[in-house]
């Protein structure tokens, strides 16, 4: 015989554990809903509705039958109606589930899209950065041509300055040797007027005058000969002069327009090593942003950079009991996955999800 108060118990019992399933899926479901789950839909609240169930029930009950029979069949009843709100609650839970699947693969596409984004970056701004260290090798060759020519147009003036003093010692030379000569030439005239006056006395005997014709004659041919040669020595020595002066007049020209060239050489390279220091600077800047990229793509420190538009993923209330849901929000948004070591940590949460520290990556959003 079947002991009734035995079977009730067993009945209490069944009734817990349907109560106690149905609380911990209400528990666990309600941590990946977005916002609580409607009445309306034939799932409760949760466990807090359990006194308006069993006043539901009640009314099922046939009268008339014993105390124990009724508790009986409202454990029964009770148990029935936990059972299919558990059975709706997971087929409404998976339904939701493949939804927020599908989202995350959309969500996961978009990140290797930006990804392969960010690599031809990358890969541009290395070629920039090449190209940049080229150009600055040429420009420091041209440097140093710079350098070497002025070095070259400096020896050629010093040589052409001892030239031109030179020229200038043998110019006052030449000076000094005309005027040494007009000197002799008076000596000599003195000494011809001399002898004038002394053969003035004696000019009255006929082979006196036949003398002094001859030695005038002579005196004359010498006088002559000798006048030509100083012409031509003075012919000489003014063009000798002619063509120092000239030479003097273009070699001063040939030290200004060296002058000019050695000053535009000194802006344009001014202004060259401005432009070699910018473009240092901007090699400096790709250089910190490719190793930074190297560092990323070695594991290191990672960071990948998207377009969010819903920053809610419900499917992860799974993984950790600190899941908290909030509402969906369509935005513009920047996530940032950063993984360090084996420990991933959150950079700077502003507008996103609060996710488990858990050994699964923190997503971040980040207002663009």
């Amino acid at each position: 015989k079947l002991d009734n108060r035995f079977f009730g118990e067993l009945l209490a019992e069944l009734h817990r554990k349907s109560s106690d399933i149905y609380s911990c899926i209400y528990e666990h479901v309600s941590k990946i809903r977005s916002r609580p789950i409607c009445s309306c839909s034939g799932v409760s609240h949760g466990p807090c509705v359990f006194q308006e169930e069993n006043e539901d029930v009640e009314h099922l009950i046939p009268k008339g039958l014993s105390d124990l029979t009724k508790q009986q069949i409202s454990y029964l009843l009770q148990m029935r109606v936990t059972s299919e709100k558990s059975l709706r609650l997971l087929l409404a839970t998976f339904s939701s589930l493949r939804e927020e699947l599908i989202h995350l693969q959309d969500d996961l596409r978009r990140l290797e899209s930006d990804k392969e984004a960010l690599q031809r970056d990358l890969n541009f701004k290395n070629s920039q950065a090449q190209q940049y260290e080229k150009l600055l090798e040429s420009v420091r060759v041209n440097n140093r041509q710079l350098q070497q020519t002025l070095k070259e147009s400096s020896s050629s003036n010093t040589s052409l300055e001892e030239k031109i003093l030179v020229f200038r010692t043998s110019g006052s030379d030449k000076e000094y040797r005309l005027k040494e000569l007009e000197y002799s030439k008076r000596v000599l005239e003195q000494e011809n007027e001399l002898l004038r006056q002394q053969i003035a006395g004696q000019c009255n005997s006929p082979s006196f005058q036949a003398k002094s014709d001859a030695i005038t004659k002579q005196y004359m041919e010498m006088t002559t000969t000798l006048r030509e040669e100083k012409d031509r020595e003075i012919k000489s020595l003014t063009e000798q002069l002619r063509k120092l002066q000239m030479e003097s007049s273009s070699k001063s020209g040939s030290d200004y327009s060296t002058q000019l060239r050695l000053t535009e050489l000194l802006t344009s390279l001014e202004q060259k090593e401005t432009i070699i220091k910018r473009q240092e600077e901007e090699i400096r800047r790709f250089q910190l942003d490719r190793t930074e990229m190297e560092n990323q793509s070695k594991g290191v420190t990672k960071t990948i950079i998207t377009k969010k538009y819903r920053n809610q993923y419900p499917i992860l209330g799974l993984l950790s009991d600190e899941y908290q849901a909030t509402l969906p929000r369509k935005e513009a948004k920047t996530i940032v996955i950063e993984r360090t070591g084996e420990m991933y940590k959150t950079v700077s949460p502003h507008h996103g999800l609060p996710l488990p520290s858990s050994d699964f990556p923190s997503l971040v959003s980040q207002r663009c």
